[in-house]
């Protein structure tokens, strides 16, 4: 008996489509490419940076100037201010720190900046404007020492610290600062700088002096 002849299932050939993925990453780039020749051709300086950073941000990198804006570099510049023996620039693990002596933006038991502290956050705000640092935070933090006499409607040192923070930071948005880059932080005497009082329990005046102070507190 004859066997009968097997078919093999036919099966649809499909063309290799790979070559696609590639080919829309060139076209996605040539197009970056062109805008940008475009915007450096016939845009001011300003409108310029800001496609830059659109770009940047679509292709989840750091632009030129960005990629320069580091914590070191903000220290650097922050030393270039001519800011007095008040204010005082380091570091920890968060971030940039500016130390502020209360002395230098309040009057004792008042929340309301001095004339000369509003001119002191002008200076710091010019920094805190430059474009190398327009993507990093600003935590401000307001400390006093472990006394306080209770003066209305401050009831209390967090009451106190809480409301020089949030004039700082309204002193700084006043200036063209993004409000959404801010944080205020009301610290009481939680977090001293130094100890306020000696191992046997005596005051230490200049060390309470110190930690009654304003941090500005610069966060990548």
């Amino acid at each position: 008996m004859a066997r009968k002849k097997q078919h093999s299932e036919h099966h649809e050939e499909h063309a290799d489509e790979t070559w696609l993925i590639p080919y829309s990453d060139l076209l996605t780039l040539l197009l970056a490419l062109f805008i940008v020749l475009f915007a450096s051709s016939s845009l001011d300086k300003k409108k310029g940076e800001m496609i830059q950073e659109a770009f940047a941000a679509a292709f989840n990198v750091l632009s030129p100037d960005q990629a320069s804006g580091t914590l070191v570099s903000f220290l650097d510049d922050a030393k270039g201010l001519d800011l007095g023996e008040k204010v005082g620039l380091g570091s920890d693990s968060k971030g940039a720190l500016l130390e502020i002596a209360d002395i230098s933006l309040f009057e004792p038991g008042s929340v309301e900046i001095t004339k000369e502290g509003l001119f002191l956050l002008k200076k710091i705000a010019i920094l805190l404007r430059d474009y190398k640092y327009r993507r990093f935070r600003i935590v401000v933090e307001g400390h006093t020492d472990d006394t306080y006499e209770a003066v209305s409607p401050y009831p209390s040192k967090w009451e106190l610290s809480a409301g020089r923070a949030a004039n700082v930071v309204k002193a700084l948005i006043a200036t063209g600062i993004a409000s959404e880059r801010f944080q205020a932080v009301g610290m009481a005497d939680v977090a001293p700088k130094y100890p306020n009082h000696n191992p046997y329990g005596e005051p230490i005046q200049e060390n309470r002096k110190k930690n009654r102070r304003v941090v500005i507190r610069i966060e990548p």
